[in-house]
């Protein structure tokens, strides 16, 4: 794939010489995958001599901050500082919307270049790096930085093994393939460092956010006729544990286990009367993203989700069998 992809690479990489000023943008509620792309991103710009400020609107999660630059990610920023934008793992508008303090980022003529494995069809971006057949951003990364004879240092390498690491469900999710697991073990020759990653995505759970997901669980409703397992998370429960979305990571993988289901639904409530439905499928013959698109989401065939203003309430329903 990455060589359908070498005209817009190419217009990245004349951006990047004939520029020096650069801002690189994680999408909101960040993950493994979009911070590791950030962070790999500005170790390479650095190393090329570039100025980068990394910016995301919310905070990095506590499990993430290992990542090496961690430290640097912020909030602010004045886009009148940067020659160019380069935004990671998201080519959705909505999904740094949340930087409208700083309107100019959506009617700017400074390029704006989207590196993501998300298809998308909004015209938003002055150049576009996609490849939806990608198992994260960092692995489509790893591809560029190789196809550009750029140079891959160990804390690259470490940012780039947690975004597949985390993207993949520490390779048990359906999008694992030979060619993710190649790339992984070259990461790991390269000096990445996979026993934090390991540990601080998948073996550090607070007790909180057990007996969270353990609520989660106990609340799962399953429709035997359409075979879909559903369960839902109201902002009070989030409150109750004094939680947030975040804290739900790998929750709905979990719920999609039951072998029956022909795919799983989560539903999480804001405190904004907004409801984000995330949906999985370990079926062949189910796409979720086409279902999602049918409420204005999208993703993957394997992994999707959408969002609609409302509040979540639990039914209860009433049968003779």
């Amino acid at each position: 794939m990455i060589n359908q992809l070498q005209a817009p690479i190419q217009e990245f990489k004349d951006i990047i010489d004939s520029n020096k000023n650069f801002l690189i943008i994680s999408h909101n509620k960040p993950d493994g995958d979009t911070l590791g792309a950030n962070f790999a991103l500005r170790i390479a710009l650095l190393n090329l001599n570039k100025k980068v400020t990394s910016a995301c609107y919310d905070v990095i999660p506590e499990k993430l901050s290992f990542l090496p630059e961690s430290k640097h990610l912020t909030q602010d920023f004045l886009l009148e500082d940067y020659d160019a934008i380069i935004i990671v793992d998201t080519g959705a508008k909505h999904l740094v919307s949340h930087f409208e303090k700083y309107p100019e980022l959506n009617r700017t003529k400074k390029p704006i270049i989207i590196i993501d494995h998300h298809y998308s069809v909004e015209d938003f971006g002055t150049v576009k790096i996609i490849d939806s057949s990608a198992t994260s951003t960092t692995s489509l990364l790893l591809e560029i930085f190789e196809h550009l004879n750029w140079n891959i240092t160990p804390n690259m390498a470490t940012c780039m093994l947690n975004g597949i690491y985390t993207d993949t469900g520490s390779f048990m999710h359906s999008n694992t393939n030979i060619k993710v697991l190649k790339q992984a073990a070259k990461l790991g020759r390269l000096g990445a460092d996979f026993r934090p990653i390991q540990i601080n995505n998948f073996k550090r759970v607070p007790v909180k956010k057990l007996q969270l997901i353990g609520e989660v669980l106990s609340n799962i409703e399953y429709d035997h006729s359409s075979k879909v397992l559903k369960s839902g998370v109201t902002y009070d429960l989030l409150q109750k544990y004094d939680a947030n979305s975040n804290d739900l990571d790998g929750v709905s993988d979990l719920i999609c286990s039951y072998p029956e289901a022909r795919y799983s639904v989560l539903y999480t409530e804001d405190n904004e009367g907004r409801v984000k439905a995330s949906l999985r499928t370990r079926k062949d013959g189910v796409n979720v993203a086409e279902i999602a698109e049918n409420f204005g989401g999208g993703g993957h065939t394997k992994a999707a989700g959408f969002r609609q203003h409302g509040r979540l309430q639990k039914r209860v329903i009433w049968d003779v069998v």
